[in-house]
C-alpha cells in the first residue's frame, strides 16, 4: 500500500443532523483505533515527506474537505484527544458570507425526507413535471451504474443515477433551479440553515494555529471542474488562494480536487500557484503525479472494520 489520505466529509451529533454518509465522534474514535494511532502521520509532516519525496509505502493521513462546522465541532476535539494533526481543505466563498447551494442541498434532502431514495423519487416527480424532462430522459438512455463514478463503491445505483442528472442531464444552473423550487414549496430558511453548516474565519485561524494544514479545495466548490474553461478554473483557485493566504499569512501548498473533478488545465495552474501536494478523492490506479495523491474514503473504511 502506498501512501495515501483518508478522507471525511460529514459528522453528526445532537446539533448536527444525521445524514448520507454521515459518522459520529466515537465511530470516528473507532476507526482512528482501527487503522492505528501510530499509523497516522501529523499533516506537516505528511506535506514535507510529501514535498522531498520522502513518503513511504503505508504513510497516511486524515483529509477534511469542505470546511464543515460539523468537522469542527465533532472531529476536530477527537484528533485532540489522540494528538493528531490532519490536512483541511477549505472552499472560501462561503468564508466571505455566500451562501453556497451544495450543502444546503444536502441538509435539505437528509432532513426533510424518510430516506435519501424518498428524496430521490420527490426529485424525479419535479424533474418529470419540468421543461428539463426530455433531455434527462435522452441522456439517461446513455447511463449504466455499473460504469460511472466507478471509483466510488459506496454509491446505491440511486445515487449514481442522481448524480448522473444532476452533473451531465442538467448541469449546476438547471439543477439548482430545480432544488430552489422544492426547498421554496418547502418552507425552508436557507439563511437559518447555512448558519450551522460552515466553519468561519477564527475557526481555520484556530485549526491553523494548533499545526493543522489549511488547503485548497476551490473557491465555490463547482462539482464539475473539469467542465469549466481556462479562466473559470483560474478564478476559482487564484481567489481560493488569495483568501486563505491573507487569512493564515501564509502560501497554501495543499489541495484537493472537489468532487475528484479536475483535468491538464486545473494541475497546470495549481502548478503555477505553487501548489506542491493534491489529493484525489478516490484510490484509483494509475495516477502518480504530485498533485494526485490517492484518499481512501472512510465509508470504505468503516465497511471493512465492519465485516
Amino acid at each position: 500500500m502506498g501512501p495515501q489520505g483518508v478522507m471525511f466529509h460529514h459528522f453528526h451529533d445532537r446539533v448536527h443532523p444525521v445524514g448520507q454518509g454521515s459518522i459520529s465522534g466515537a465511530e470516528l474514535e473507532r476507526l482512528i483505533e482501527s487503522i492505528g494511532r501510530h499509523r497516522i502521520l501529523p499533516a506537516c509532516e505528511y506535506l514535507w515527506r510529501a514535498q522531498r519525496g520522502k513518503l513511504r509505502a503505508g504513510d497516511l493521513c486524515l483529509t477534511f474537505d469542505d470546511n464543515l462546522r460539523c468537522q469542527f465541532d465533532i472531529a476536530r476535539p477527537v484528533l485532540d484527544q489522540f494528538g493528531l494533526t490532519a490536512f483541511w481543505f477549505v472552499y472560501t466563498s462561503v468564508l466571505q458570507g455566500n451562501v453556497e447551494p451544495l450543502e444546503i442541498y444536502r441538509y435539505f434532502r437528509n432532513t426533510q425526507f424518510d430516506s435519501v431514495d424518498g428524496f430521490y423519487d420527490a426529485f424525479f416527480d419535479v424533474l418529470d413535471s419540468s421543461p428539463h424532462a426530455q433531455i434527462a430522459e435522452m441522456l439517461l438512455e446513455e447511463f449504466n451504474p455499473r460504469t460511472y463514478l466507478a471509483g466510488f463503491p459506496f454509491y446505491t445505483d440511486a445515487d449514481r443515477k442522481f448524480r448522473f442528472v444532476r452533473d451531465e442531464a442538467l448541469g449546476p444552473a438547471r439543477y439548482c433551479e430545480l432544488m430552489d423550487q422544492m426547498i421554496a414549496e418547502a418552507g425552508i430558511d436557507i439563511s437559518e440553515v447555512a448558519k450551522q453548516l460552515w466553519m468561519r474565519d477564527d475557526d481555520i485561524r484556530a485549526l491553523h494555529g494548533a499545526g493543522h494544514v489549511i488547503g485548497l479545495h476551490s473557491h465555490t466548490h463547482p462539482t464539475r471542474m473539469e467542465h469549466l474553461d481556462e479562466d473559470g478554473q483560474r478564478d476559482q483557485y487564484f481567489e481560493n488562494y488569495s483568501y486563505l493566504n491573507q487569512l493564515l499569512d501564509e502560501r497554501p501548498a495543499a489541495m484537493s480536487h472537489p468532487c475528484n473533478s479536475y483535468n491538464a488545465t486545473t494541475l497546470a495552474i495549481l502548478r503555477e500557484l505553487g501548489i506542491t501536494l493534491g489529493f484525489r478523492a478516490n484510490m484509483a490506479a494509475g495516477y502518480g503525479g504530485e498533485l494526485e495523491h490517492p484518499r481512501e474514503d472512510h465509508a470504505n473504511l468503516m465497511r471493512a472494520m465492519a465485516a
